[in-house]
C-alpha cells in the first residue's frame, strides 16, 4: 500500500481500469483516479462501458503505467490488448508494460454532470512486469493527448458538455501536445499520435 500511495502523492493520476462485463469479458479504459485515505477513488463518465460494468457489480483492477504506448493501445487500439486473471476471483488485470497493479471493490459515491465519483476499496496491491523508463516530454504530452481525445468522445456522446471557450481550451492543448509529440518523439509514439489524429479525424475534429 505504501507504494500504491507513493506512486499517487502528487494527487490525480492516468490509470487504466479494467472491468468484467456480466458475460465475464474484460474491458479496457483509460481513467483519472486520486488516493483518498487508504482507499481511491476514479471518475468514469456515466455512459461508458467501464460504468455499467460496476453498476452489474464487477470488481476493479487498476494498472499504473509510465508507458504512453500502453494508454494508446487502451484508448485507440483495444483490439490489441491483452488481459489475464488477476489474484482475486473475478478480475482480470491488463497484461502489457504495468508498474504496479491495483485490485478493488468498487462503490458508487455520487453521479453529477454525466460523471460518476467511484470508491475503490483496495484488495491487493502488488508490482507488475514494469515499463522502461520514460520521462520524456513527448510521452507525457501523448498521455495529455489521449485525455483529451477521451474528453472529446465523451462530448460526441453526449456524456458531458463545454461552451465553446471550454472547447477551444481542449483543441489547443491537443494541438500543442501532438506537436511536441510528433517533433521530439520516436517512432512509436509517433505512430500513437497519428492514431490519435486518424480518432479526431472521425469526430470531425481537424486540429
Amino acid at each position: 500500500m505504501e507504494r500504491l500511495l507513493g506512486a499517487l502523492r502528487y494527487g490525480h493520476h492516468e490509470a487504466i481500469a479494467v472491468t468484467v462485463d456480466s458475460a465475464g469479458r474484460p474491458h479496457a479504459a483509460a481513467m483519472g483516479v486520486r488516493a483518498r485515505g487508504g482507499d481511491l477513488v476514479i471518475f468514469p463518465y456515466v455512459s461508458t462501458m467501464t460504468y455499467r460494468n460496476i453498476a452489474q457489480g464487477s470488481l476493479v483492477s487498476l494498472a499504473l503505467t509510465q508507458d504512453s504506448a500502453v494508454f494508446c493501445r487502451v484508448v485507440v487500439e483495444p483490439q490489441e490488448l491483452r488481459f489475464r486473471e488477476g489474484r482475486n476471483r473475478g478480475i482480470y488485470v491488463l497484461d502489457d508494460n504495468v508498474d504496479l497493479y491495483v485490485e478493488a471493490s468498487p462503490r458508487v459515491l455520487s453521479e453529477s454532470c454525466g460523471r460518476a465519483s467511484v470508491l475503490l476499496a483496495v484488495l491487493d496491491v502488488y508490482e507488475g512486469r514494469r515499463s522502461p523508463i520514460a520521462f520524456s516530454r513527448a510521452n507525457a504530452l501523448l498521455v495529455e493527448s489521449l485525455v483529451y481525445l477521451t474528453k472529446l468522445r465523451a462530448l460526441a456522446q453526449g456524456s458531458l458538455s463545454v461552451d465553446r471557450d471550454e472547447l477551444g481550451r481542449w483543441l489547443e492543448v491537443l494541438r500543442y501536445s501532438l506537436s511536441v509529440v510528433r517533433r521530439l518523439g520516436s517512432g512509436e509514439v509517433v505512430r500513437c499520435a497519428d492514431a490519435v489524429l486518424g480518432e479526431l479525424r472521425r469526430l470531425g475534429v481537424h486540429l
